[in-house]
C-alpha cells in the first residue's frame, strides 16, 4: 500500500516595525490572494521588530476594507528568534528591519518586499519616515498610507509568482512540484542534510548537470552551518568522482548573490561534466593590470574583512 507523502506548506513571515501597517497589509493581502486562487499550501504570518500594544491606524483598516480585506481582528506580534527559525522565508518591508534582525538575532536570511517583487533593494517607508512631522500633515499622511496599502495589494500577485526563486528546490524536495516540463525530481545521492539531483539544463555535448543542495534553504553559501557545508562538499566529491568515470573532468560553480548570476535563492552547487573540445565556456574575463602596491593593498583589505 502506497502512503501519500504529506506535503509541507510554505511558511512566510512579513516583518515591519510595529506590525500595524506594512507587514500587516502584506500578510492580509497575500492571504486574500491565496484564498481567491484556492492555494492550500502556504501559511502567512506577520510580526514587528518593536511591536507593542498600539492601535492599528484606521486609514489602513479602511483601505484594506475597500479592497475587500477585513483585518479588524489583527493582533500585533513582536518578532522572536523562534519566528525566524520557524518560517521558510522572512520578508522585511524596509532596510532597517533587515539590519535590526541581523544585529539582534544574528540572522542573515531576510529579503526585502521590493526585492522579491522587482529585484530592487528598496524600502517601503513608514509614514513618519516618508512624511516628517506627519502628525501636522494629516491629509498627506492619509494619502501616503492609502497609496502604500494599494501598492502592496497591487504587487502581491507578482510577489507570489516570484516566490519560486526562494521555494523551488524546497518544492522539489517536498513533492509539491516536478521539474520543468513535468520532468521528475530524482535524487541521485542523499545525506541527512543534502540532496543531489540532475538538472534538465544539460550542456549540448555532455550528459549531465548535477545540482547539490542543502535540504534547508540558505540563500547564501556563507550562511550555511559548518556541518551542513561539510556534507555538501562531501556530496560534491562523491558526484564528481562518479562523473570522472565517463568524462575527462568537471567544473564546480556556485553563484552567490544576484550580481554573480544567482537566480534561485537556495544556495547550490552546479557540477558540470567536461570533455576536451566540448565548446562549454564557463567564464571568460579580462584581467585588469595591477601594480604590486595595488595587489598588496587588495590583499590587506580582504584580510581585514575576514578578521572582522
Amino acid at each position: 500500500m502506497n502512503v501519500k507523502k504529506e506535503i509541507k506548506p510554505r511558511k512566510i513571515l512579513f516583518v515591519c516595525t510595529g506590525n500595524i501597517f506594512r507587514s500587516l497589509s502584506a500578510k492580509y493581502c497575500l492571504e486574500d490572494y491565496i484564498r481567491k486562487n484556492n492555494i492550500k499550501d502556504t501559511i502567512v504570518d506577520s510580526a514587528g521588530t518593536i511591536a507593542g500594544k498600539e492601535a492599528i491606524n484606521p486609514i489602513v483598516l479602511s483601505e484594506l476594507n475597500a479592497l475587500g480585506i477585513d483585518s479588524s481582528k489583527h493582533v500585533q506580534k513582536k518578532l522572536s528568534k523562534k519566528d525566524l527559525e520557524d518560517n521558510d522565508l522572512v520578508i522585511v518591508m524596509a532596510k532597517d528591519h533587515l539590519n535590526f534582525i541581523n544585529k539582534n538575532f544574528n540572522f542573515d536570511e531576510t529579503v526585502l518586499f521590493n526585492e522579491v517583487v522587482t529585484g530592487d533593494k528598496t524600502s517601503i517607508l513608514d509614514v513618519n519616515e516618508a512624511i516628517p512631522d506627519w502628525h501636522s500633515h494629516e491629509r498627506r499622511s492619509e494619502r501616503y498610507l492609502r497609496r502604500a496599502v494599494r501598492y502592496i495589494y497591487k504587487k502581491t500577485p507578482r510577489l507570489y509568482k516570484n516566490l519560486d526563486r526562494y521555494f523551488l528546490f524546497l518544492d522539489f524536495i517536498n513533492g509539491r512540484k516536478t521539474q520543468k516540463y513535468g520532468f521528475p525530481f530524482m535524487p541521485l545521492h542523499e545525506t541527512k542534510n543534502t540532496v543531489s539531483f540532475m538538472s534538465i539544463a544539460i550542456p549540448q555535448k555532455e550528459d549531465g548537470h548535477i545540482l547539490v543542495i542543502p535540504k534547508k534553504r540558505y540563500s547564501h553559501l556563507d550562511n550555511i552551518p559548518k556541518d551542513v557545508l561539510s556534507e555538501l562538499i562531501s556530496s560534491v566529491a562523491i558526484i564528481g568522482k562518479a562523473i570522472r568515470k565517463t568524462c575527462g573532468g568537471y567544473n564546480i560553480i556556485v553563484n552567490n548573490g544576484s550580481d554573480a548570476g544567482q537566480y534561485i535563492f537556495h544556495s547550490h552547487f552546479h557540477i558540470i561534466p567536461r570533455n576536451k573540445n566540448d565548446d562549454i565556456k564557463i567564464e571568460i574575463w579580462k584581467n585588469k593590470k595591477l601594480t604590486q602596491d595595488k595587489f598588496v593593498s587588495l590583499n590587506k583589505k580582504i584580510k581585514e574583512i575576514i578578521k572582522r
